[in-house]
């Protein structure tokens, strides 16, 4: 499906339930089809789930958000938008145009926190030299970014590390969570809570997982936690559908 400039993989449910999709983004190194243990999860559940690919070539944070507010207005209505790594960052900055939005494993750097030392190690040494696209590290961090097909802009990585990911000061009321990765090899929990206070949003943390949570063992313990927070913070309206099942039943 096209969302604006942007792909999304849909993943139907067998009896929608909610009123609103979820849009999913994903992170560094990864693609659309990192979501599908968590799409496959959620749809059971009654949730539609688009899916979408990033593009590579966007080598700017603030743009990579522009192009998701364009695949957002595409849309009929809001969705709750899920987050992963980068897309965890991208997903609070489009927060005004959710009805919900949950960033998990988020990345941070600069001002919130350090910068993430496992981006650093993105590449071979002469491919951040030279600009060129660079793979996902290796050694300590493979565990983070077990993703090795994609590669991504230099440029991009260079900011994150430099720069950190901006975020401005939300103005939606729309509820939002950050879930932290008690063993995140990536962000540490002190900058994932330096991110929900800038979000002036919820924080959680998954005890135990690491940064990827889409895909490590366990990630059924993550999802069903996530699942658990949108019910509650969903609202009468998003609810809806549900309720109507229910009846028929």
């Amino acid at each position: 499906m096209q969302l604006g400039p942007l792909i999304a993989e849909i993943t139907n449910p067998e009896s929608e339930k909610f009123t609103a999709a979820l849009l999913l983004v994903h992170g560094l190194w990864e693609r659309a089809v990192t979501w599908r243990r968590f799409a496959g999860y959620l749809s059971h559940r009654g949730w539609r789930c688009l899916a979408v690919e990033r593009r590579a070539q966007t080598t700017e944070v603030a743009a990579q958000a522009a192009e998701l507010r364009l695949a957002l207005a595409a849309l009929d209505a809001p969705p709750i938008i899920v987050g992963h790594d980068l897309g965890a960052v991208l997903a609070l900055s489009c927060c005004d145009a959710a009805r919900a939005v949950v960033a998990l494993a988020p990345l941070v750097g600069p001002p919130l926190g350090p910068p993430p030392v496992a981006l650093r190690h993105a590449g071979s040494w002469l491919a951040r030299r030279r600009g060129a696209a660079l793979a996902a590290p290796r050694g300590r961090w493979s565990t983070a970014y077990p993703e090795r097909s994609v590669a991504e802009p230099a440029a991009l990585v260079g900011q994150i590390v430099n720069r950190g990911c901006e975020l401005a000061t939300p103005r939606s009321a729309a509820p939002r969570a950050v879930f932290a990765a008690e063993q995140d090899e990536v962000t540490p929990l002190s900058a994932a809570q330096a991110l929900a206070q800038r979000a002036d949003a919820e924080l959680q943390v998954l005890h135990g997982s690491g940064h990827a949570l889409l895909s490590a063992p366990g990630w059924e313990t993550s999802v069903a936690a996530i699942h658990r927070w949108m019910i509650r913070h969903s609202g009468v309206d998003l609810l809806a559908l549900y309720d109507e099942a229910m009846q028929d039943e």
